[in-house]
């Protein structure tokens, strides 16, 4: 042999270990068959809801009659208001006496709330609901003179906050023009 040449010793290759390549591959096929079909899901296409067409162009808004009961210092004020194509209000003021929970209490409430019913329903005999509201600090026994003061005429009773009733309350005020004091 040739001096000076010492022959050059072979390099020991590393072997990649297979079993997590071949986990990797198996994951991302499995993504990928997977993600097609989930692709196929988004492009379903829901049909638009059907359009309802108004066939009376001048239909009025509806009703949506509301009923309070608020204290205004001596007396309780029940404010019947509407909308509509003739929105208006009818107030009527009942005289508080002795113990606000006592049965002669209940009746005048429930006297009062039946006659301002009918006479809404003498006007609008096709409405069947109406909300109902109480002012804060009203006892639940009157809440229940209300109700039955109502159920008879408008059958259909919606109960809505205390804060409502008393903001829409008072947007009338008090010493309203319309009011009327009860005479039952």
């Amino acid at each position: 042999m040739l001096e000076g040449f010492e022959r050059a010793e072979k390099r020991h290759m590393a072997h990649p270990t297979l079993v997590p390549i071949i986990d990797l591959f198996t994951c991302i096929i499995f993504f990928l068959l997977l993600s097609t079909s989930f692709i196929a899901l988004t492009k379903i296409t829901v049909p638009p809801s059907k359009v309802s067409t108004i066939t009376d162009p001048i239909a009025p808004p509806p009703l949506a009659p509301k009923i309070l009961l608020t204290d205004v210092g001596p007396q309780f004020k029940l404010t019947l208001f509407w909308a509509g194509a003739t929105p208006g209000q009818d107030i009527l003021l009942i005289p508080k006496s002795g113990d606000l929970s006592s049965l002669e209490m209940q009746t005048r409430v429930l006297g009062t709330t039946q006659k301002l019913a009918r006479q809404f329903n003498q006007r609008y005999p096709d409405e069947k609901g109406i909300q109902l509201g109480l002012g804060g600090g009203i006892p639940y026994q009157l809440l229940l003179s209300t109700m039955d003061g109502l159920k008879d005429v408008l059958p259909d009773v919606i109960l809505i906050s205390h804060e409502e009733a008393e903001a829409r309350a008072s947007q009338g005020g008090p010493e309203n023009k319309n009011a009327v004091p009860d005479q039952t």
